[in-house]
């Protein structure tokens, strides 16, 4: 039995799976021409990258949901003021990142958007220089996206090896 805070079953899926299908969604990017190969056409690249993006944007409102609803337990002691900001200011922002790239990658386009082929979302029509606003917001998300899980990852790598506590194990273990 475990004497630390740990978060729910239901929060430790949605993390994981988020975490596996943001990786997958910017792989396939940095290696779109091999996966075209794969999956037979670069349209179908693409098309699993938006398909990837809207389960993303899904999970991303399950999650918030689950905050609201569940909240999240108080892995880092309130003592160590700087860190519970840093740790909240950054899983904020991944957050609100993880919402607005599903949505900016949605308005950039001028096509409508197939969801796994199934599931056809209408294209919303919008003066030119509205899509190449989303694009370069897409874009610039992107990279700060990758940048704020590179700070998370090493916030928890920070926790786990130089502090010794329990806030990497709170998102790890099974209750």
């Amino acid at each position: 039995m475990q004497n630390y805070p740990q978060y729910n079953s239901k929060q430790k899926w949605n993390h994981w799976l988020s975490a596996i299908i943001t990786l997958i969604v910017t792989i396939i990017l940095f290696i779109k021409v091999p996966a075209s190969y794969v999956l037979g056409s670069m349209s179908h690249v693409y098309l699993l990258h938006k398909s990837l993006g809207v389960v993303i944007f899904i999970l991303t409102i399950l999650r918030i949901y689950s905050i609201i609803k569940d909240k999240v337990p108080d892995v880092i002691p309130k003592r160590q003021k700087l860190q519970r900001i840093l740790s909240k200011s950054v899983q904020g922002l991944i957050y609100i990142l993880l919402f607005i790239l599903p949505l900016s990658g949605y308005l950039m386009s001028s096509r409508p958007l197939e969801v796994f082929g199934i599931i056809s979302i209408p294209a919303i029509d919008m003066h030119n220089d509205f899509y190449t606003f989303f694009h370069a917001l897409h874009k610039c998300c992107s990279h700060l996206l990758v940048l704020l899980l590179i700070i998370h990852i090493a916030g928890a790598l920070y926790h786990f090896f130089w502090y010794k506590d329990k806030v990497l194990q709170s998102m790890l273990a099974s209750k």
